[in-house]
């Protein structure tokens, strides 16, 4: 099922923008954007009937409490040209568990026309490319704020250019990694804020329009109070569950990324951004170094690895029992450096080195990846991570602000042993770009209630290595994607909706001996695209033993598990029946991050 593709230029993306946007010699306010926008669309676009996709957006999926991404398969009945939406009916669904209504009020931006249409009279090739050009605009030129410009600045003159120019840059990896990676998030969590704050706010004009009628209807009964549509999926975010409370917050934070995203805006701040935060690493590491300087003063020389130790303020002797422990876990003749916090440690480690945490809590922001071969280790006693009974206070824990979108994002070889990775605030836990990710003895916690939150994601050709783990509470625990592997020894995948899942017959999976365990799951495992024989017209498969999917992937699938108390134990879905090939969930998955900003997904 082929989707419609457009690859552009900077030149060919603001040309287009032009054209739509341009008031000769007149200032185009930004009241006026949208409106353009609907003229527009309204001469591009067929009005109904034609064929497309619709990719779920996240703050639906956790309404729904649907996997993200989510995409189904149907048809728009009409367009609702001045709210730039369509009336979308589902026709198809690659879950037999994903329950939609029949008829959807969707955004267009939402929707990816198909190359084949069961009307080939209908003008699709412009509906799409309109689309397309729409779909730009809103995600990467148009910010949540703008519409609160005043209307005697021109917003075309003022933010036109400078903003395409920005995500041409963005996707091009043309501004450094750490401020790249702290802009998109800016981004994603802006867009997130303003879908929630539409939610909500949608909400409460159904409650005061329910108001009014109680107070013309005195005799009726009490109606049953109304919950706000999105529940606890991202209690993260907002703890209260009150809608006012919730828009006062959400208001709050877009006013903050706001006034951070304005100044990073310009190219002349960015790279006095850079440049300081270069500058500050420059100095970091100058003073923590341990060797001399070669040249002058500015010079950066490669150093041998260092042991970073992080702990939390405590009593005189229990900072003397942990160095004990330190040193039994550090070679002799490795050099070590005492420190503060996780976060400074994190800005300034190079490739190498190790990182000892005292048990206690180590919060932190953090936009880079972690450095290849090294580890970040926890200063207490293997069985003790594992054991149900002891308090989160006496363990080392690290989590993040409840702003971050993943809390490690790692390329290269790394391990981790000994933790407590608290991903209650973050979608994702662990995300493995590349390389091999040993975990040993750790715990990864979700919050229970998203819908779309996943413990760790390893992205094509990584591997992970889980020994002795428990993976609790997420949407989905482990995702492997195509090309992706994963060696699980003695590891508890609890309470997940998804335990593991397979996104492609190239992912492998071996669970080493038969202590592997899936408790708790709605599916212990999902496995996708697995070629099921000739003859087999099933669109999905539901197996009960580990045994059972290795017959139908025996080079990939190694070992066995036991599952308790799983809703379903493995459900397998036919290659032939795929929605999604294996390219396009790549792409929706990376569109998600931010990662590579892509404007497109290509044939699904």
């Amino acid at each position: 099922m082929e989707v419609f593709t457009f690859e552009k230029s900077f030149l060919e993306r603001l040309k287009e923008a032009e054209a739509v946007l341009s008031w000769e010699g007149a200032v185009m306010p930004a009241s006026q954007v949208r409106s353009e926008w609907k003229s527009y669309v309204e001469l591009k676009i067929e009005p109904a009937g034609w064929q497309a996709i619709w990719k779920i957006p996240r703050v639906i999926c956790e309404d729904l409490k649907l996997r993200f991404p989510t995409i189904v398969y149907g048809y728009v009945d009409q367009v609702i040209f001045d709210e730039l939406k369509a009336v979308f009916v589902v026709t198809a669904v690659q879950d037999s568990d994903v329950h939609l209504p029949e008829t959807n009020e969707v955004s267009l931006v939402e929707l990816w026309p198909t190359v084949e249409q069961e009307n080939s009279a209908l003008n699709v090739d412009t509906t799409a490319e309109c689309i397309d050009c729409l779909r730009f605009f809103y995600s990467h030129v148009w910010m949540p704020w703008d519409k609160d410009y005043d209307d005697d600045r021109d917003w075309v003159q003022m933010h036109l250019q400078a903003r395409i120019q920005l995500a041409c840059d963005l996707s091009k990896n043309k501004l450094s990694r750490p401020l790249a990676l702290h802009m998109r998030n800016l981004l994603e969590e802006a867009r997130y804020i303003q879908q929630r704050l539409e939610y909500l706010e949608l909400d409460l004009s159904d409650v005061e329009a329910e108001s009014d009628d109680e107070a013309v209807e005195l005799n009726a009964p009490e109606p049953a109070r109304k919950q706000p549509k999105t529940g606890n999926a991202n209690a993260s975010l907002n703890a209260s569950t009150l809608p006012v409370t919730d828009l006062m917050c959400l208001h709050l934070r877009m006013a903050i990324i706001r006034s951070e995203f304005e100044i990073l805006e310009n190219p002349e701040m960015r790279r006095a951004y850079s440049e300081l935060q270069s500058n500050t690493l420059k100095r970091n590491m100058l003073q923590r170094s341990s060797g001399k300087l070669r040249n002058s003063e500015d010079s950066l020389i490669e150093r041998a690895p260092i042991c970073h130790v992080v702990t939390v303020p405590a009593k005189l002797q229990e900072q003397v029992h942990l160095l004990l422990l330190a040193k039994e876990q550090i070679k002799s003749n490795r050099q070590v450096q005492l420190a503060n916090t996780l976060q400074d440690v994190l800005g300034i480690c190079q490739s190498n080195d190790d990182i000892f945490l005292s048990p206690g809590k180590h919060t932190i922001k953090f936009l880079e990846h972690l450095n290849d071969n090294g580890s970040l280790n926890g200063l207490i006693r293997p069985d003790d991570i594992l054991a149900p009974k002891i308090e989160l206070t006496k363990l080392p824990v690290v989590c993040s602000s409840d702003e971050d979108s993943t809390l490690l994002v790692i390329s290269g070889d790394y391990t981790l042993s000994q933790l407590v990775l608290d991903c209650r605030h973050v979608r994702r836990g662990i995300l493995l770009r590349n390389g091999t990710l040993t975990v040993r003895g750790c715990r990864l916690m979700g919050d229970g209630n998203s819908s779309t939150q996943e413990g760790i994601v390893c992205m094509p050709g990584a591997s992970v290595e889980l020994k002795s783990c428990i993976v609790e509470n997420f949407a989905v625990g482990i995702s492997l994607r195509p090309r992706s592997s994963a060696e699980l020894g003695n590891v508890q995948v609890k309470s997940c909706i998804t335990g593991l899942e397979l996104l492609e017959k190239t992912a492998s999976l071996n669970l080493q001996g038969s202590k592997c365990a899936l408790d708790n799951c709605k599916v212990g495992i999902m496995a996708d695209g697995l070629p099921l024989g000739e003859g087999k017209s099933e669109k999905s498969l539901v197996l009960k033993q580990f045994s059972e999917l290795q017959c139908y992937n025996e080079n990939n699938l190694l070992g066995n598990c036991k599952f308790n108390n799983c809703s379903t134990n493995i459900r397998v879905f036919n290659e032939s029946e795929q929605l999604l090939a294996q390219h396009s969930h790549k792409q929706l998955f990376e569109e998600d991050l931010g990662s590579e900003n892509k404007e497109n997904i290509q044939a699904v």
